[in-house]
């Protein structure tokens, strides 16, 4: 049977980096019914499982003679109804397709079969082996056969009920613990309508902190503020303040657990599927069903029985009632089945206490052993061992009881952890008249402080009013009867309720919840709910971190003294473990002190909301020092040739590299990796093999990481590549493509000469330039500058590339020239980011197996001597695309001579720190057209012999340049024959400024800045026309500044977003900057509202167009916490949107960044939320500025 818990109903959720997916082969069983989509997971039949020990959950299946009385046959498996007229006595075994547990295509996990069809059974035989027992018949009846006097009282009750129950919008702000971030809608209902006290489920309270607002059933909205959620079981209260309900009288539901009985009539109402207001009515079945089971990483309740009923809630009922006709609530709705319409709900006699201590404004003490209890039957109990005789003592101590509870698992390390005896021959357990030390699944349970236990309400009576006492158990093991003496921890000292949020991760304590379910010993490692900037090479989330920087962080606290002494941009070690995971794994981690606030939060239940500190980075030390601008004129840096590289000595601040340095020894094709090392030491290196050494110390690897995504840009994928060296002096430079390096604001992790040092950008287009400081390369370390072929390349020529691998290995690929001249064609992608075009592209017949190398001659290589070196004719770059919007790579030639080398020049001889030059271009993108093609357009047969003449010079095919996009959309409407001035898609390019043009290279050739206008001759119509074409400016593609708004990242419009603006959107500012929405965080108030690739026009109806404007009005404004602010916003067609947003200045304030031209550097400000900078102290104690207000009218606050 496939279960699910009620869960709230689905908002958009993130990727997490983190998506929860069942591996092929696990069955899909049970979901939380909250309105985060449908969460799938286990089922109780037999199964294998890496986790805790599973047990298989007696039920009993219904089968019908032709007597027609009842036989209940109790069976580990099996509840299935079996009707006479399906009995086969030819047929011995049930159907495979419909009787007990299959197994899944790949044959993995068993999964619960469909109860589609009912099987094909020979009763006899099956009753001959299985215990019967005859039992009243019981009939769910259809709701039209209840008693008019029945339905009459319920015509009553509705009416009255309904307006206790309060459909629940909220939104998870972090990941924390089990949760992810992102929005969800559920159910609660008021118990005490005085104060303001509304029950719900936990996994709708949540343990992580959250936003949420109560809708009434005239839609009357109120701020609701969690106060408590239990540890384990899944129930959790919200408080709102009365004094906001202006309209109506809220309804208490009385909370009456003695009332639940099999065979009752209840109607379970609330938010179901997100409909407001659903009533689902049944008939109370089982009360005692295991609790559901949801699966690893996430919240599952347990040491509790369940109540079943076929009542088919669904997603966004977490939290209803349960009532009775009279309208009393006898149970939580929790969970349910997706393969049947049973609903699971929670008991309420733990729910009582808990709510009558609240109201009394006392602390809710629980107690654990840290120990899972299993109920199982009497059968079940003597397999395990139990006497005939003791069975018999204990029915007679309670005829209604059908068995005990048993322990199913001892988490490492708790209370009730066995010791591991030193020498097993002195083991004094073995003697029954000695108190055992511990649990041991198994063992049965039969006493509690002298207390006969049969069910876990017993049990929990004792050990919740036991915290920090000892208690004595009497627990059968081996059919010996022992005592066990075992101090009582306090539950809520093993839920975590604090974290830090730091380099966009989350760290917290680890939980019982995520402990037990891999019998991981709690204190063992720091949490990390969600991998985030700074850990995104790790795990996504629900992993340890055992060490930092060499330091062991067993829990939080110890984690926070150890990264407090680390300075900014500084290179670490970290070991991390999985849950579950026997081994710790090796993590290098850069300290990010600069892209993400570091805060921690601690929960105040009191008053509802998660306290805030700030906190501060270590003092700057020179670990990584800022990049300077090259030397002036007159400056000289005499530590730097072109040959070689002397670097300072080694100091504690020098960073550490990935791995541990190796001498590179030269590499070839031909050369034998398993050579005797002695004998490569002997043997003299050819002249080949020594120049392509120099080649490979020319080049660098690279590898980057983005913090939010912003220009088009992901953030949760790394970007890496291989690079050339092209300058050494005045200032190093070295060419990397841009699918290695998207944007600007990154971090940058180069490696060179086997260390991994910082590098910083100094030009940004086409293709990147980086520079590093030199002196941070290990002594005698070896760089240098390729040599250029100056013969240009042609079509069929044999080639070899020489590429480098993330090891710093050689790879190497002998191919041909297949084509030259073809431009690179890329699509527009969604969303819009930067693209290669109008750029001229060198084919190659076949690939080589890196992602970056240079071109070279088989020619030069075949006479290569001594003292010379071979030389770079091209390099080969990757290029990135999409195709049916899924991303493509693919990896093409280019000219550095034409495209790249020119602007290293202009680099060195200004000595320029930051090369932002503006590009301006006709404003179109030109494709190539076949000349058949274009002949048949009109092409004159004098330019057809040209094109074909200038072709073969490069032993190439004519393929005409054809107008294909515009690139940037006009300011104003033109008219059709305003048009017609201009260049068209579809025009044939002939001449620009009466300079015939054969292919894309040639537009590098023109240089248009200052100019107005371009005299272009194109072939239109089977006509030429000379146009007079305008000359724009080209949009950047990056930028230095950025700014979080309620959660959106917003930056100013880069060129890739403004090329696919339509030509008739008028709205979208084509004058200004603009404030171009580039990403939304799961868990803020923007999500779900202000939409990437939109434009903001205006905030609360202010016009703005700059990030300042925003900055600005955000100082004068100072919106208040909880404040709605309406945003303005327009797609790339034009259609203007308005979106309601609330301030949370606590979790989601108004943040700048901007980056430093001279070091490459970001900065980070925070312009608003400074009231919640220091609501704690310096060791995260609490210290509230505001108490808890006893008032219920007073304002308890959200989250």
């Amino acid at each position: 049977m496939e279960e699910q818990q009620e869960s709230p109903i689905s908002g958009v959720k993130p990727t997490v980096t983190s998506s929860r997916t069942v591996p092929p082969g696990q069955s899909l069983i049970a979901e939380r019914r909250r309105s985060k989509p449908d969460i799938v997971l286990r089922s109780e039949v037999p199964r294998i499982s890496s986790g805790p020990a599973e047990i298989t959950t007696p039920v009993s299946a219904t089968f019908r003679p032709r007597s027609d009385s009842l036989i209940s046959i109790e069976h580990p498996i099996l509840e299935l109804p079996i009707e006479e007229s399906l009995l086969s006595p030819e047929t011995k075994d049930p159907h495979p397709d419909s009787l007990g547990p299959t197994h899944d295509e790949v044959g993995n996990r068993p999964i619960e079969a469909p109860l589609t069809k009912t099987p094909t059974i020979e009763l006899p035989s099956l009753i001959s082996t299985i215990p019967v027992k005859p039992l009243p018949e019981i009939v769910n009846e259809p709701q039209a056969t209840i008693s008019a006097a029945d339905k009459e009282t319920w015509d009553r009750t509705l009416p009255r009920v309904i307006r206790g129950i309060v459909s629940i919008r909220a939104t998870t702000v972090r990941p924390f613990d089990t949760e992810t971030a992102g929005d969800y809608t559920a159910t609660g209902f008021v118990i005490d309508a005085k104060r303001g006290l509304i029950l719900s489920n936990r996994h709708v309270v949540s343990p992580a902190p959250i936003t949420a607002v109560g809708i009434f059933f005239n839609y009357e909205e109120v701020k609701l503020a969690p106060i408590y959620r239990d540890p384990v079981h899944d129930f959790g209260i919200f408080r709102y303040d009365p004094a906001d309900l202006k309209h109506i009288t809220a309804t208490e539901i009385p909370l009456r657990p003695d009332l639940a009985r099999v065979g009752l009539d209840i109607k379970v109402v609330g938010n179901d599927a997100g409909e407001k207001l659903s009533i689902l009515g049944s008939t109370l079945a089982r009360l005692d069903r295991p609790a559901p089971v949801y699966g690893s990483d996430m919240y599952n309740d347990f040491n509790t029985f369940y109540f079943q009923a076929a009542s088919g809630t669904s997603g966004g009922s977490s939290g209803s009632p349960v009532l009775n006709v009279q309208g009393e609530a006898i149970a939580l709705n929790a969970g349910g089945s997706r393969s049947s319409q049973s609903s699971f709900y929670l008991p309420l006699d733990r729910v009582v206490r808990a709510v009558d201590l609240i109201k009394q404004g006392k602390h809710v003490p629980r107690g654990t052993l840290q120990t899972e209890f299993f109920h199982q039957s009497y059968d079940e109990l003597k397999r395990l061992g139990m006497s005939d005789e003791n069975m018999m003592a204990c029915r007679q101590r309670n005829s209604e009881a059908t068995g005990l509870l048993t322990v199913r698992m001892v988490l490492k390390g708790g209370p009730a952890a066995s010791p591991q005896p030193t020498n097993a021959a002195n083991n004094t357990e073995e003697d029954p008249n000695i108190p055992i030390k511990g649990l041991e699944p198994s063992d049965i349970l039969l006493t509690c402080n002298g207390k006969y236990i049969t069910n876990f309400i017993g049990l929990w009576e004792i050990i919740d009013d036991s915290v920090d006492k000892e208690i004595t158990l009497e627990v059968y093991r081996a059919k010996v009867l022992r005592k066990c003496t075992l101090k009582v921890q306090d539950l809520h000292s093993i839920t975590p309720d604090r974290f830090l949020h730091f380099g966009g991760a989350i760290f917290h304590d680890a939980s019982y919840q995520e402990c037990r379910w891999y019998n991981e010993a709690i204190g063992n490692g720091t949490f990390c709910a969600s991998s985030g900037f700074m850990m995104w090479n790790s795990y996504s989330r629900d992993f340890l971190v055992t060490k930092v920087d060499g330091k062991p962080t067993p829990n939080l606290e110890v984690f926070m003294q150890v990264i407090k002494e680390i300075p900014d941009y500084k290179r670490i070690q970290c070991m991390t473990r999985g849950l579950g995971k026997s081994d710790d794994q090796l993590l290098m981690v850069d300290m990010d002190w600069h892209f993400y606030p570091s805060s921690l939060f601690v929960r105040d239940d009191d008053n509802g909301v998660w306290r805030r500190e700030d906190i501060s980075p270590p003092a700057a030390v020179e670990d990584v020092k800022a990049l300077a601008p090259p030397p002036r004129d007159g400056e000289t840096d005499s530590a730097i040739d072109v040959e070689s590289v002397p670097s300072s000595p080694q100091t504690p601040e020098t960073e550490a590299p990935t791995t541990a340095p190796q001498e590179l020894s030269p590499q070839v094709e031909s050369a034998d990796e398993d050579a005797d090392e002695e004998e490569e030491e002997e043997e003299e290196d050819t002249p080949l093999d020594v120049a392509i050494e120099e080649l490979r110390c020319s080049m660098a690897y690279v590898r980057c990481f983005l913090p939010h995504t912003i220009y088009g840009h992901t953030s949760n994928q790394s970007y890496s590549g291989v690079g050339l060296i092209l300058a050494v002096d005045p200032i190093p430079l070295v060419f990397f493509d841009r699918t290695c390096i998207p944007t600007d604001m990154v971090d940058i992790r180069l490696t060179i000469a086997n260390k991994n040092i910082a590098g910083r950008i100094v030009y940004m287009g086409d293709f990147v330039l980086l520079t590093f400081d030199k002196a941070l390369l290990p002594e005698g370390s070896k760089i240098l500058i390729p040599e250029w072929d100056p013969k240009p390349l042609k079509v069929r020529e044999s080639v070899k590339i020489f590429g480098l691998t993330s090891d710093q290995l050689l790879s190497t690929k002998e191919t041909t020239i297949s084509s030259i001249g073809t431009n690179s064609n890329t699509w527009a992608c969604n969303p819009p980011r930067h693209r290669l075009i109008n750029t001229e592209n060198i084919s190659i017949a076949e690939g080589a197996s890196c992602w970056g190398g240079v071109i070279v001659r088989m020619e030069q290589l075949k006479s290569v001597k001594k003292g010379e070196n071979v030389k770079v004719a091209a390099w080969m770059m990757t290029v990135s695309s999409q195709s049916s919007g899924t991303d493509s790579y693919w990896t093409q030639g280019i000219d550095l001579h034409r495209y790249v080398l020119p602007i290293v020049r202009e680099i060195e001889e200004k000595k320029l720190a930051r090369y932002d030059h503006s590009t301006w271009d006709l404003g179109f993108e030109f494709s190539d057209a076949a000349l058949p093609t274009v002949s048949a357009m009109g092409l004159s047969q004098k330019r057809f012999n040209d094109f074909v003449k200038q072709a073969k010079k490069i032993r190439g095919v004519a393929r005409p340049l054809i107008v294909e996009t515009r690139m940037q959309p006009p300011k104003t409407t033109l008219t059709e024959e305003e048009e017609a001035k201009g260049l068209k898609v579809g025009d044939i390019l002939l001449e620009i400024d009466g300079k015939p043009i054969y292919k894309v290279a040639q537009l590098t050739e023109f240089n248009f800045e200052g100019r107005e206008t371009a005299s272009v001759l194109v072939l239109r119509n089977s006509q030429e026309l000379l146009l007079n074409v305008p000359i724009v400016k080209s949009w950047p593609n990056t930028g230095d500044r950025v700014i979080q708004i309620f959660g959106a990242i917003v930056h100013a419009s880069h060129a890739a977003a403004i090329e696919q603006v339509a030509k008739t959107a008028r709205n979208v500012p084509l004058d200004s900057e603009g404030l171009y929405i580039s990403g939304v965080s799961y868990g803020s108030p923007a999500l779900d509202k202000m939409r990437p690739t939109f434009w903001i026009l205006s905030i609360d109806d202010h016009p703005v167009s700059t990030i300042d404007d925003v900055l600005q009005l955000a100082r004068e404004r100072k919106w208040a916490q909880g404040e709605y602010v309406r945003i303005k916003q327009v797609n790339r067609v034009g259609i203007t949107s308005i979106a309601s947003v609330k301030v949370d200045d606590r979790f989601w304030p108004l943040y700048q960044w901007r980056m430093s031209h001279e070091t490459g550097k970001w900065k980070m400000t925070k312009e608003t939320g400074l009231q919640y900078n220091s609501e704690l102290s310096d060791n995260g104690m609490k210290r509230f500025k505001d108490k808890a207000v006893p008032s219920p009218s007073a304002s308890s606050g959200t989250v």
